[in-house]
């Protein structure tokens, strides 16, 4: 999957109370949880009446992935092309 489709499983976990990680498949937990990108979306959400249409939620999605871009783990490494934090591979 790619960094929207990631976030998006992301984000719909969170709303359905299902378990997720600490950050999307793919993006650096570090980064991701100085960000606070969870509070982002549920700010969204709340202006949206937690009723966003489809294209509002999709551009919402991309802005953050666009945002995300430099907080991705290397697939190679597993370390944060940012901070450098380097995780284990769970897969």
């Amino acid at each position: 999957m790619g960094l929207v489709e990631n976030l998006k499983a992301y984000f719909k976990k969170k709303e359905n109370n299902e378990t997720t990680g600490k950050a999307p498949e793919g993006v650096c937990p570090n980064c991701w949880g100085h960000q606070n990108w969870e509070g982002e979306y549920y700010s969204f959400m709340k202006g949206q009446k937690g009723n966003p249409s489809e294209e509002t939620y999709n551009n919402f999605i991309a802005d953050v992935a666009r945002k995300l871009d430099k907080i991705t783990i290397n697939p190679n490494t597993y370390t944060c092309e940012t901070c450098k934090v380097s995780y284990q591979h769970d897969h």
